[in-house]
């Protein structure tokens, strides 16, 4: 049994103004949040170029517009919330900055053009592209990034211990939770499904060869043997079967002796009325998986002895 956080002993999680208290500060900012956020950011060769972006060195001038963070934070603690927010959604300050005023007199001789991206890097933000507004609040993503971090917030410091448990610090929800490094978090089934509803079975591949050739050991997406069987499985529910039995055969090309592949393709077949094709692919699933009562189980009604 969980062991219940008593109100005394949470951490402070309000992002925003509260009443009597005034608006919150590094003191009430909760700080597991920001470790999480900035794990990576601190430890990343990519930092040094952001706190360049952001006019890091020198005589800094304090973070401006600051309205979820607390308004203290320093330039280097906002840089490194900043940075945890591009590893996470494998982004660059672009994504929710706009570009700001070019310098007096234009760029020094020998300056990339604007837009320009830097060797090996994205453009914007200090790596070879023009420079941006941080303080500005033009861009739609900005905002949206404001309204995650207040939700970040409230799940970790209100509804996990309204569950009654402890939860550790590595356990806590951050950014990386559910972006897994892209911008709008989707699962591989949902991709695949809107590809094939947009342009039919030969779009849905084509993406998942796409995705699997960019992410393929990254987080991102489940690039297991089951995954495309699952995700054959929704489309014949939503009557696609063309659709679902493509997958399921590419899925052999990655997973040749994939029995729930073989399965999947007997249940499509014979949803389909296409009886043959589904003893085929049932005994060879069962080739695979002699043991399964659900295989062996659908060949007997198919009236195939197992």
């Amino acid at each position: 049994m969980g062991v219940l956080i008593k109100r005394d002993q949470r951490q402070a999680v309000s992002f925003r103004r509260q009443p009597n208290f005034g608006p919150p500060t590094s003191e009430t900012f909760p700080m597991s949040l920001l470790h999480r956020l900035t794990a990576v950011a601190l430890s990343s060769v990519a930092l040094p170029a952001l706190l360049l972006a952001q006019g890091g060195g020198g005589n800094q001038q304090p973070p401006k517009n600051l309205q979820v963070l607390p308004k203290d934070f320093t330039r280097q603690q906002v840089v490194a919330v900043m940075n945890g927010f591009t590893a996470a959604l494998g982004v660059n300050c672009a994504h929710c900055h706009v570009e700001g005023a070019a310098p007096a007199g234009g760029p020094p001789p020998g300056a990339p053009p604007a837009g320009a991206p830097a060797a090996g890097g994205p453009p914007g933000g200090g790596r070879g592209g023009p420079p941006l507004d941080f303080a500005s609040d033009d861009k739609e993503t900005k905002k949206i990034a404001r309204e995650m971090l207040k939700m970040v917030g409230d799940i970790n410091g209100k509804y996990l211990p309204l569950t009654g448990r402890t939860i550790g610090e590595r356990d806590k929800v951050s950014c990386e939770t559910c972006h897994h490094g892209l911008s709008k978090p989707q699962t591989l089934r949902a991709a695949l499904a809107n590809a094939a509803d947009a342009k039919g079975a030969d779009s849905a591949m084509a993406l998942y060869r796409a995705l699997r050739t960019r992410y393929y050991g990254a987080a991102a997406y489940d690039f297991s043997e089951s995954a495309l069987a699952i995700a054959a499985g929704e489309l014949a529910r939503n009557n696609q079967q063309p659709a679902a039995l493509a997958l399921l055969k590419l899925n052999l090309e990655y997973y040749d002796k994939s029995a729930i592949t073989y399965q999947t393709m007997g249940q499509v077949l014979l949803a389909a009325g296409d009886t043959t094709g589904a003893k085929d692919a049932l005994t060879k699933a069962m080739a695979l998986q002699p043991q399964n009562p659900q295989i062996r189980q659908m060949l007997q009604r198919l009236g195939v002895a197992p």
